[in-house]
């Protein structure tokens, strides 16, 4: 399931840096070019659909005792994903520049990002983002 919501995540955020550029802040004669979106794309989807890809192939057919020992494989790959999820996402935080991201004047969604990350629960975490955003309205497209 972890899975799924990765790949979701990942498909929503390009679908939403592609309409933000085509429809909300569009700039006269500045179009993303194919190898732009490529490098900025978050590759770790691609993994995720062969993966799931492979296992289906795998599994298609395949006798009970293959699905006890998928299950077991799986089970130990998982303390690999946890980790290169965690080292991805730390690598994220450690190459955010948040002086030219507060020169930009999003600095109020940084200062959010970081107390939220380091809240230890989703309760606090609203009530942060409640503290920061009370009274701001959200961009409309037009």
């Amino acid at each position: 399931m972890k899975i799924f919501i990765d790949i979701f995540i990942g498909i929503w955020a390009f679908i939403l840096a592609w309409i933000w550029t085509t429809r909300i802040e569009v700039r006269e004669g500045d179009r993303a070019r194919v190898g732009e979106i490529w490098l900025r794309f978050p590759k770790f989807i691609l993994g995720y659909l062969v993966t799931f890809a492979i296992i289906l192939v795998l599994g298609v057919g395949a006798e009970p005792q293959f699905f006890a020992k998928l299950r077991a494989a799986m089970s130990e790959a998982n303390s690999f994903r946890v980790s290169f999820s965690l080292m991805t996402f730390f690598t994220i935080g450690v190459m955010t520049d948040f002086r030219r991201l507060w020169e930009e004047g999003i600095g109020r969604l940084a200062a959010v990002y970081l107390l939220c990350c380091s809240a230890s629960s989703s309760g606090s975490a609203l009530a942060i983002s409640f503290l920061f955003f009370a009274g701001v309205k959200p961009p409309l497209a037009s």
